[in-house]
């Protein structure tokens, strides 16, 4: 990837599966030549069709920053609709040439355009060259390529956040400001070097120590202070399991507050396991909603079932779904005993159905069962939701991961180079105070301050390495 940086290269950026609309993307210095000979303009605009001959129905001679409606052609007498838009360098994402390529969302019909651009002189794209070169061509410094590829993973409104947190250059600002004044100090120890024939001292052990000492703190205290990513990444599970047709489905889509789940009257409409965010307290968990558990010896019904126990047992907390006219559940309960059940609530759904002294005979008849916590609650009223939401985050104890307004947002590799340059500095400390002047020690304390101001610039990337730079990349998708 960091070898063929002036090659032009090609990716899918939608991603995977059937779309609206998919997007392939170009980019290197001759992006745009390559998509002129695959690209015919139609119009400029919808009102503005280009005249024959003239330099904008060409591709190269059409404006930038403009939505140009065209045709590609992807093989003989074989065209499709798009949506062109040009960025020319160096106002774009990469700071090359790049076009993009808005068109039907058909997979295989993105793969033909993306190996005609490759038959016409481009190259494949690998996982994160477009971010990568946006970071070598200074569009970005490599703590902001990093939250590039957090925003891709995202799974939830905390995770986005955390992601958009890191993007907005905070943690850039505050180690670049630590590094400029270590660098000061490097300078004035290495000058008592140069001048040691000299009577001059740059810099007492005494003053260099206080302003380690503060450098030293300000590092500590961004590493108290930040939320790292592997702790926003490791959201809760809650897997939803319970009987066919006793709600399950329908509480999903309450919690979550989509419709990500088929709600029907039909026992076994859910087969596989769906996924969903959801907000509890402060915090947030992934919800996961999965078929219903009972004794039938159906094969598709087994299967599913079977799938739906396995899950359970790997989850942060059950979320037991129980009808409440129906409480009792037995052949459910059978399966169930089976497991080794983690942390559980119980809700008690279709409650609304009941009335005050049979709700209460079912929160009688729940509690039996020993599983944990029991909400009366209706899904399709919403009835008792704010209880369920309040009983699972007690369980989770979600609200660790909050990210807070001034939080910094770090990496773990980011964390690491923050501990070394900390390390450095704490034993650059200990050598001056064990010297009378700083000429007496000053080539081991200008080594321990290099050490240190090269772990910061790894951070933002002032200071890196191929192998650093592959390996931070290569977690990205083809694309991006």
């Amino acid at each position: 990837m960091l070898d063929r940086i002036d090659d032009t290269i090609v990716a899918v950026s939608s991603p995977p599966g059937v779309g609206v609309l998919g997007v392939l993307r170009l980019s290197g210095i001759d992006a745009i030549e390559v998509a002129e000979k695959m690209i015919r303009v139609c119009a400029i605009s919808a009102t503005e069709p280009p005249s024959t001959g003239s330099p904008a129905s060409r591709l190269s001679g059409a404006p930038a920053w403009r939505r140009l409606r065209a045709e590609v052609e992807i093989a003989e007498r074989l065209t499709v609709p798009a949506v062109v838009q040009i960025f020319r360098a160096p106002q774009s994402y990469t700071r090359e040439n790049l076009v993009e390529i808005h068109t039907v969302g058909s997979p295989a019909l993105l793969n033909m355009i993306r190996k005609k651009a490759v038959a016409l002189g481009a190259s494949p794209a690998e996982p994160g060259e477009f971010t990568a070169r946006a970071f070598l061509n200074g569009g970005m410094d490599l703590a902001e390529a990093e939250a590039v590829a957090g925003v891709i993973r995202a799974e939830s409104d905390t995770q986005l956040r955390a992601a958009r947190r890191m993007m907005d250059g905070t943690l850039t600002g505050r180690i670049s400001e630590l590094r400029d004044e270590l660098a000061e100090l490097v300078a004035l120890v290495e000058a008592d070097i140069d001048f040691a024939e000299e009577p001059i001292e740059f810099i007492t052990p005494t003053a260099l120590r206080g302003r380690l000492g503060v450098i030293q703190k300000h590092l500590q205290g961004l590493m108290a202070g930040a939320t790292s990513t592997q702790r926003l990444e490791g959201l809760p599970h809650i897997l939803l399991i319970g009987p066919p047709n006793a709600g399950k489905s329908a509480l999903m889509n309450a919690l979550s507050g989509t419709h990500r789940a088929i709600c029907a009257a039909a026992a076994g409409t859910t087969r596989d396991i769906l996924s969903a965010p959801m907000r509890l307290g402060r915090g947030e968990a992934i919800l996961l909603d999965t078929a219903g558990v009972d004794l039938s010896e159906d094969a598709i019904i087994a299967q599913a079932r079977r799938l739906t126990l396995s899950a359970a047992e790997r989850v942060d907390l059950l979320c037991i779904v129980i009808d409440a006219t129906e409480p009792d559940a037995r052949a459910f309960r059978e399966k169930l005993d089976e497991l080794e059940v983690p942390q559980a609530v119980i809700a008690a759904n279709k409650c609304d159905l009941l009335s005050e002294d049979r709700r209460q005979q079912a929160a009688v008849t729940l509690r039996e069962w020993n599983r944990g916590d029991v909400c009366l609650i209706s899904a399709l009223h919403g009835t008792g939701l704010d209880a369920l939401r309040s009983a699972l985050a007690d369980r989770l104890d979600v609200g660790s991961t909050t990210v807070g307004a001034e939080s910094v947002i770090i990496t773990e590799r980011q964390g690491q180079a923050i501990d070394q340059a900390v390390e450095a500095i704490r034993r650059a400390i200990g050598l001056s105070e064990e010297a009378v002047e700083t000429i007496d020690c000053a080539d081991i304390l200008a080594f321990e301050l290099r050490e240190a101001l090269t772990a910061l610039g790894s951070v933002t990337g002032e200071v890196t390495t191929d192998d650093l730079l592959g390996d931070i990349f290569s977690k990205f998708c083809i694309g991006k």
